[in-house]
């Protein structure tokens, strides 16, 4: 049976040896973009500059060294708010015959907690948990323990204002089947800039309705391997390429989001420490009033 991780080992593996061959080598996967985005976002009396970070996917392939130069690059851009996106860990790495191939070492945890602690903005780092956080229970729990003591709250089916103008929302995972954006948005106030966090960019459906003015998602990575003449040959999307990554209003694309919403890259990897034509990023957003 031709499974999502045997189909993507197989393609990473014959990938690495075409990207070796072009030049471009393994490590360029630990290279990340800085997308810089200016729009208007309803609602807001002043600006607003957001930082989001998304998919760290912290573990196996990704380690204290990748997270501080994310945060550097972050702090960098002196954003008003930051924002992550899910996926703070990956727990898709299991299969036992891998780690020993590879010999897979998961760095600590609370090396993860230092570096994600450095993180600076003035109106506060707010996280949600992704399906890779929900796959590994226990140390969801760890997190959610620390990350506060961090300084990062994470918004589970909560939202508050984090300015006089800006309410943020945010909402487990979609899998988990415990997403609640009514119950996130009980404190919103009309007349006011609304945005929320979602990891998986399906789970815009349920926003139908709701007073939302942009949702920021992940959880696709640009399809990770992204194959020319091909695309994405998998995508953990049930509307399989339409939310790769960027940009979507409603009725734009094949799904046809009933709100609009961005989606990153993010900026680990899950599986293997492999990308191909869907480079990672940090995103800063600069939102400006209407007019």
């Amino acid at each position: 049976m031709l499974t999502r991780r045997r189909l993507l080992t197989l393609l990473a593996l014959a990938g690495l040896g075409v990207v070796g061959a072009g030049g471009l080598g393994v490590g360029r996967t630990y290279q990340f973009q800085i997308n810089r985005h200016r729009r208007v976002l309803r609602g807001l009396d002043r600006p607003l500059r957001v930082v989001q970070l998304s998919d760290l996917h912290y573990g196996p392939w990704v380690h204290a060294a990748s997270v501080r130069a994310w945060v550097r690059a972050a702090n960098a851009e002196q954003p008003d708010l930051i924002v992550i996106t899910g996926d703070l860990i990956e727990s898709g790495l299991r299969l036992e015959w891998l780690k020993d191939a590879f010999r897979v070492a998961t760095p600590d945890l609370q090396d993860l907690l230092l570096e994600l602690g450095k993180l600076r903005a003035p109106l506060g780092v707010y996280s949600i948990w992704g399906n890779h956080d929900n796959g590994l229970p226990a140390v969801k729990r760890f997190l959610g323990q620390r990350l506060p003591r961090q300084g990062i709250e994470v918004l589970s089916n909560q939202g508050l204002w984090v300015r006089d103008d800006l309410y943020l929302s945010g909402v487990d995972d979609y899998w988990e089947e415990e997403a609640n954006p009514k119950v996130s948005l009980a404190g919103y106030r009309a007349g006011k800039a609304s945005l929320a966090l979602a990891h998986n960019p399906d789970f815009w459906d349920f926003y139908q309705g709701l007073p939302v003015n942009l949702v920021l998602s992940g959880h696709t990575h640009g399809g990770q391997v992204y194959l020319p003449g091909v695309g994405a040959p998998w995508t953990p999307s049930y509307y399989g390429q339409s939310y790769l990554g960027g940009w979507y209003s409603p009725g734009y694309s094949p799904a046809s989001p009933p709100v609009p919403g961005f989606v990153s890259r993010g900026l680990g990897m899950t599986l293997l420490p492999l990308r191909i034509n869907a480079p990672a990023e940090l995103v800063v957003f600069d939102f400006i009033p209407e007019g």
